[in-house]
Order: C-alpha cells, then structure tokens, then sequence
C-alpha cells in the first residue's frame, strides 16, 4: 500500500488508523516546513520515530538529555564513538553501560509517545507511506506499540495539555509552596521532581527546563499540585518595562532651513516617482513566473482519490470511538475535533443525501411484466 498527499486532505489520525487496521508494515514520512518526522510500523504496531541515515537529527539524542537520561558530556562521548565506529546508538548506549536494557526501552517508548503528541499538533503538512517489513530498522532494544493506544494518549494530552494552560495561562508565571499545604501521600514521580522546583523564584520556563519531564508531564503535575492546595501562583506574568521617552526640547530653526526643506521635498517627489515606475511595469514582469505556477491545478494522489468519502467516515467514527470512548454526534464532531476534513464530510454528507433519495425511487418501481396503473 503507498498513500500520499496532504495532511489537510486525510488526517494523522486517519492515517494512523487505517495502517493500524490493515496491519501494514513500513514507514510514513511526514513533512511540515522544514520539519521532517518519520514513523516506522510493522504488522500495524509502531516500533519507532527514528531514521537511521539522520543521525545528526535522531530525536532519541535530545529526549535522552531533555529527560536526564544522559548528561551532555555523556552523548558527546556517545557521538564520537558514533562517527568513529559507525554503530547505531542503541548498541552503543547498552554496551557503553550508559544505561540498562530495560531503561532504553522504557526511554524508547516515551520517546515515541512524545513524538506522536507533537506530530499531532501539526496543522499542516504532507504525508508518504511505503515499504513493507524490509525497511523497518532493527535496534539493540526495540520496541512493538499498540497504534490506537499510542493514539488515544496522545490525544488525551492534547486535550488536558489545553485545559491545563487555561490555568498556567504564561511560561513567565512564578509558583510558591502554598503555606501549610501538605504533599499527597500518592505523589507521583513527576510532582516529586518537580515539587522542589517551585520557590516562589523561578519562572514556569526554568521550572519546565530544569525538571527532565517532556512539556505535558511539568504541566500536568504542577495543575494537580496546585488544586490539591500545596502550591499556589505567587505573581502572574510581568508587565514589560515601559521605559519613558526623554522630552524633546524645542528645536530651533538652523540658518539655511528652507532651501534643506526644498532639496528635501525634490528627493522625495524623484522617490515617488521611481516606486511609481517599478510598480506599474516592472512587478507586472516579475509576478508573471509566480502567476503561472499559482494557477497550475491542483493535483489528487489516486491513492486518496480512490478512497471512497463514507469508507473514510466510517474509519473517522471508529477511530472517534476508540480515543473519545464513546460515538460522536455528527459530522460535525468529526471536523470540529480533527478526525475528518471538511471537504470530506460535505462529500459524504452529499453521498448520503443522494442514496437516500435513490432508495425510495427503486422501491417504487413497477415490478418487471406488469402494466403502470392507469391514472
């Protein structure tokens, strides 16, 4: 199976769905400005985010630092023995006894995890799905993920990601620890580390850069710790510095002002002149080479072309259910929440319209051998 086309057209989430359903194996390539992501799959389970030929832009390295995996000096090790011997990062990390089989694999899937999340932010983007199971790397660890329920996480995160910034509404908010307030008995990992941060000094950037959680987990255990009342916001965001403009003093009129005034107003009247110029005939010639290529016409991936507007749906509905856990109440839903492109649930809408209208016409067809009744 190869797909392709824009994300604007079939959804990340419709993707995913339909390789996770037909149990596909090979790798999406995913493409949003100068971001370049990709997703490996075998028999529809995701088993990683990594492209081996991009070592310089293996997301592994920056999550392993990011969540204190590793130090800095430690992946400059990592690197270099990386260049010198041309091995892959995994062996390297297990042999180099950096860290356990079982941390690199745990390190491995949250990793993926916190891909996903991002990837589904993009709003826009194109898409290329290919390969079968030959072009799945194989690590030292690897990894085997459910599809859907990478999915439903990650787009539980987006949803709670959203309601907790209503509250940390600005990185430049600074916390306090509540007086009197107690730490829960059931306090996670994520609000031990980032408990100690909270001082009523440091801003929520240094506290989501120094706590070595990916962005949703800072957010999330400083919202549970500030409804369970341990911590509260000391000051909001600060107003910036307005710095007040010195008084002019009265400027007083030089010998010579009037013929500076005229030589002035002659430069000004050639400038205009001369934008008038380009303006009129030279962008005329400069935009025509953009006009030719804006008005080629758009083109449609037969892949997508061929999928057929109900069938997309109907997979937008399941997929729906299974991260929402329950159906969705229309179309509506499905466009509002990203599950299905607009122009898609017009089609589909339209396709319904039309079969419903067929059906009572045949229904009332006169049976085949006997005569229309006479009116």
């Amino acid at each position: 199976m190869a797909l392709q086309g824009n994300l604007d057209d079939f959804s990340l989430p419709e993707i995913l769905q339909l390789i996770a359903v037909q149990q596909k194996s090979g790798v999406l390539k995913l493409t949003g400005g100068d971001d370049l992501a990709v997703i490996f799959f075998e028999g529809g389970k995701v088993v990683s985010t990594r492209d081996r030929r991009r070592n310089a832009k293996d997301p592994l390295k920056p999550f392993l630092i990011r969540t204190g995996r590793i130090t800095e000096p430690q992946l400059r090790q990592v690197e270099t023995i990386e260049t010198e011997s041309r091995r892959e990062l995994t062996d390297i990390l297990l042999s180099g006894n950096y860290m356990t089989n079982e941390q690199l694999g745990k390190a491995l899937e949250e990793q993926v995890q916190d891909t996903l999340h991002q990837l589904l932010t993009w709003k826009t983007g194109t898409y290329h799905f290919s390969g079968d199971a030959r072009t799945v790397p194989k690590f030292a660890v690897n990894v085997r993920l459910n599809t859907e329920g990478l999915l439903m996480e990650s787009m539980r995160r987006i949803d709670e990601l959203a309601r907790y910034k209503e509250r940390l509404s600005s990185t430049a908010m600074v916390l306090r620890p509540k007086p009197l307030g107690v730490p829960p008995k059931d306090i996670t990992e994520a609000e031990r580390r980032v408990l100690p941060l909270v001082d009523g000094l440091r801003p929520l950037r240094d506290i989501i850069a120094q706590a070595k959680l990916v962005d949703f987990e800072v957010y999330e255990a400083l919202h549970h710790l500030l409804e369970v009342g341990v911590i509260e916001v000391s000051l909001s965001a600060a107003p910036p510095k307005v710095t007040p403009l010195p008084t002019a003093a009265a400027p007083r009129k030089a010998a010579g002002s009037g013929a500076g005034a005229g030589l002035a107003l002659a430069l000004g009247t050639l400038a205009l002149a001369i934008s008038f110029a380009v303006g009129r005939y030279g962008a005329p010639a400069l935009l025509a080479p953009v006009q030719r290529y804006a008005t080629l016409p758009k083109w449609a991936p037969p892949e997508i072309a061929t999928v057929d507007p109900l069938e997309r749906v109907a997979l937008a509905r399941e997929t729906y259910r299974i991260v929402r856990g329950r159906a969705p109440a229309d179309l509506t839903t499905l466009v509002r929440e990203g599950f299905l492109p607009g122009d898609t649930a017009r089609e589909a809408a339209g396709a319904e319209i039309r079969a419903g209208a067929a059906a009572p016409a045949a229904g009332g067809s006169t049976p085949a051998g006997e005569p229309p009744a006479a009116p």
